[in-house]
């Protein structure tokens, strides 16, 4: 293996540079990796700037529909929200973003694998590295230079302010969701300040008509948009085109980190609150009643697991044993209508949903009598009865 050499992961336009002279002095060959999840980017100026800065090589990967097939798909079977507002945008891209690099390092025989996260990412990417077997380096835990030597060094070099890169905000982005941090967004009673604002709803439409599409699934899977087959990175960019002109999908929250005690941070996921909406609705549809409150434990535990970092770890992989199964019996279509800033279920049909109207709680008089609930009522209520009574024996 060679050890001369190392891939370096491109995410922070500001620091990146420094971070290739860095790993320059230390290696013989450093070669920047840009891993396209579906983030907004000039490629040709980031590759110039790496070049210039001293790598010796620069790779674009485009990884969006592994991302969509392999990580989206399960987020979207497992309903995927982290404490009711974060569709893990950027959580779930980390361990994508882990495999892909060593994709790319076990063709060119590199074992060390450099990336420019911090907090809650540097954690999950320091993990499934060295799962997959490559040794990574954080380059921002011992980044030696301070917020000058970053400045002066882009300023020299024409390298633009863009926003998000600790300035003083952080922002993630790929086509599962963009996500804000940092600045006056850690005081959890700041009001969202003007020039976020400005970057969330700068899509937005002022005033517009409600819009109304639908949605095919098979095995809980989306795959068509309106009665047109289309794959699942090419369903996820068309919601989110939709979906950022309504303000759709966005979430101000304080979440549970993994590094640190709590953090704030403003979602904006357009696309992944749709797909969410219909999946969870169409298999409440399709599913039986136990299924259903299972799931939802489930779902809960996948969330955190993932949230965590821990996309390799054994309980996930039996959770998804599990979600597939389950959604096996999740197909048909469901029709939406969109707004600003809501999702609405209008309508649903499936050929394989367990549902029945003759089944349905007013419609089934010819399966039973009135008479047949009074005894179904007392063998159901026994348990609570008798704890209930007990109890009230211990306060008289």
């Amino acid at each position: 293996m060679n050890s001369d050499s190392v891939l370096v992961i491109y995410y922070n336009r500001r620091y990146n540079p420094l971070i290739i002279r860095d790993l320059k002095s230390r290696f013989k060959e450093v070669i920047a990796l840009y891993i396209d999840e579906g983030q907004v980017r000039d490629i040709d100026d980031i590759e110039l700037e790496c070049i210039v800065a001293g790598a010796d090589k620069f790779i674009y990967k485009d990884y969006r529909k592994q991302y969509a097939e392999n990580f989206i798909s399960k987020a979207i079977k497992a309903n995927a929200i982290y404490q009711h507002g974060y569709f893990l945008s950027a959580a779930l891209s980390r361990p994508a973003i882990a495999e892909a690099a060593v994709e790319v390092a076990n063709i060119l025989d590199i074992n060390y694998i450099a990336h420019q996260f911090r907090g809650n990412d540097q954690a999950r990417m320091d993990m499934n590295i060295e799962i997959l077997d490559k040794i990574p380096i954080a380059s921002l835990r011992d980044f030696k230079y301070d917020e000058n030597v970053v400045n002066n060094y882009a300023a020299q070099y024409g390298i633009p302010q863009e926003f998000g890169c600790n300035n003083p905000y952080s922002t993630s982005e790929n086509i599962w969701g963009f996500s804000i941090e940092c600045g006056s967004l850690e005081e959890p009673e700041t009001f969202i300040p003007e020039d976020v604002k400005e970057k969330l709803f700068e899509h937005a439409l002022s005033a517009t008509e409600p819009i109304f599409l639908s949605l095919g699934f098979e095995h809980g899977v989306p795959v068509s948009l309106d009665g047109e087959n289309k794959s699942l990175a090419e369903i996820i960019e068309i919601l989110n085109e939709i979906g950022k002109k309504l303000s759709v999908g966005i979430f101000d929250i304080v979440e549970d980190g993994i590094v640190g005690l709590k953090t704030r941070a403003i979602y904006q996921s357009p696309a992944a609150h749709i797909l969410i909406t219909a999946h969870r609705d169409l298999e409440l549809y399709c599913s039986n009643r136990r299924e259903n409150w299972f799931k939802e434990t489930v779902d809960k535990k996948w969330a955190e697991l993932v949230y965590s970092g821990l996309w390799y770890d054994p309980l996930l992989t039996h959770l998804n044993y599990f979600i597939d199964s389950m959604n096996q019996n999740v197909n048909g279509e469901v029709k939406l209508e969109l707004g600003y800033k809501y999702v609405n279920v209008c309508s649903r049909t499936s050929k394989t949903s367990i549902y029945d109207h003759n089944l349905a709680i007013y419609n089934c008089g010819h399966l039973y009598s009135q008479s047949d609930t009074e005894g179904f009522a007392k063998i159901f209520n026994i348990h609570t009865k008798q704890s209930a009574k007990s109890k009230m024996r211990q306060i008289l």
